[in-house]
C-alpha cells in the first residue's frame, strides 16, 4: 500500500490505495490519487426532521497515475462496504472517477471502495470514506419532535408494556463513524446485564420480565468523531433519544371515549323515549276525537222514518 499525502485544494487528497491487478509485475508502477473523505449534510436530528433546501454533499473522486501521465479509466464503479452496494462512477474529462451525494441523506455514509479499470486492464482499488454526524432513523409512522429545551434531543412517544412481558424501547441511531451508545434510565447510566440487553444492530432495549419498578424515562445517546476537513482534528457528534417506558396496557384512552358512547346511547334513548311519548298523547287525542265524532253520527235524528 502506497500512502501519498499533499497540499490539495478543498477535501482533495493523496492518499493511500490497495493495488490489485492481473498482472502482477505492473503493480508497482500506479500512483492512486483522490479525495480521501467527504461529509454528508442531511438530516439534523431525525429522518423526517429534513431541510428539503439542505446543502448539496459533495463528491469522492479517484484516478490513476504513472509518473506524469493521468490515465483515462475504461470503466470504474464505486462500492459501499457496509452492504456491498455498487454505484457506477461518472468519468470525468479529466481522468477522474466521481461518486456524487447529492442531497443524500446519512443512510449513505460510510466507507466506500473505489474501483478504476485502466486501458491495460490493470484495475485499482482503494477506500475512502463518507461521514454523517448521528440521527435517529424513523418514518412517518413513528413521528418524533426535536426539544425545544434539550440541544440535541429527539421526543419520542412512550412505549407501553405488561408485567412480567419483555418490554422493548427503540434506538435507531445511524451514521458513520458508526455511532457508540450509551442508555440512561432517569438520568443515571443504565447496566446492561441481566434482564437487560441492547442489540445495536435493530437499535432495540430489551427488558425482560418487566416490572413496575422498570418503569421511567429512559434515554439513548449515540455519538461518533470525524474531521470535517482533511487533516484536521476530530470533532464530537451527539445524538439523544427520549421516551417514557410505562407499565401496563396502553388502555388509558378507552374510559373517556367509553363516556363519551355512554353519554350518547342515554340521549338517544332520552330522544326515543320523548318522540314515543308525544306520539302516543297524540294517538290518544285521535281516539278520542272519532270516539265523540262516532257518538254524534249514532244519535237517533227526529221525525226519523
Amino acid at each position: 500500500m502506497l500512502l501519498l499525502r499533499g497540499n490539495v485544494a478543498l477535501l482533495a487528497v493523496l492518499f493511500a490505495l490497495y493495488l490489485q491487478t492481473s498482472h502482477a509485475a505492473t503493480n508497482n508502477r500506479y500512483i492512486a490519487m483522490g479525495n480521501l473523505q467527504t461529509v454528508i449534510h442531511g438530516e439534523t436530528l431525525f429522518s423526517t426532521d429534513i431541510d428539503p433546501d439542505r446543502k448539496v454533499t459533495g463528491f469522492l473522486w479517484c484516478q490513476v497515475r504513472e509518473g506524469t501521465i493521468h490515465y483515462k479509466p475504461t470503466w470504474a464503479r464505486f462500492v459501499r462496504i457496509r452492504d456491498k452496494k455498487e454505484f457506477p462512477a461518472d468519468i470525468a474529462p479529466d481522468n477522474k472517477a466521481y461518486l456524487h451525494f447529492g442531497q443524500s441523506k446519512a443512510d449513505a455514509a460510510g466507507k466506500y471502495r473505489c474501483e478504476v479499470k485502466i486501458p491495460d486492464s490493470s484495475i485499482i482499488t482503494g477506500n475512502m470514506f463518507a461521514y454523517s454526524h448521528p440521527i435517529v432513523k424513523n418514518n412517518e409512522s413513528w413521528p418524533l419532535t426535536a426539544s425545544t429545551t434539550e440541544p440535541s434531543t429527539v421526543l419520542a412517544k412512550a412505549v407501553y408494556a405488561s408485567p412480567d412481558t419483555t418490554a422493548r424501547i427503540p434506538c435507531p441511531i445511524i451514521g458513520y463513524p458508526e455511532p457508540n451508545i450509551i442508555w440512561f434510565r432517569n438520568d443515571f447510566p443504565l447496566e446492561l446485564e441481566g434482564r437487560v440487553s441492547f442489540d445495536q444492530a435493530n437499535g432495540v432495549l430489551s427488558i425482560e420480565n418487566v416490572k413496575e419498578e422498570d418503569a421511567g424515562t429512559y434515554r439513548c445517546e449515540g455519538t461518533n468523531q470525524f474531521p470535517v476537513q482533511i487533516d484536521g482534528p476530530e470533532q464530537q457528534f451527539i445524538v439523544k433519544l427520549k421516551q417514557e417506558l410505562k407499565i401496563g396496557d396502553n388502555y388509558g384512552w378507552m374510559l373517556p371515549l367509553a363516556i363519551i358512547l355512554i353519554i350518547l346511547i342515554l340521549l338517544f334513548i332520552i330522544i326515543f323515549a320523548c318522540q314515543q311519548c308525544a306520539k302516543y298523547k297524540a294517538d290518544q287525542y285521535n281516539v278520542a276525537d272519532r270516539e265523540r265524532a262516532l257518538h254524534n253520527d249514532q244519535v237517533p235524528l227526529k221525525n226519523s222514518v
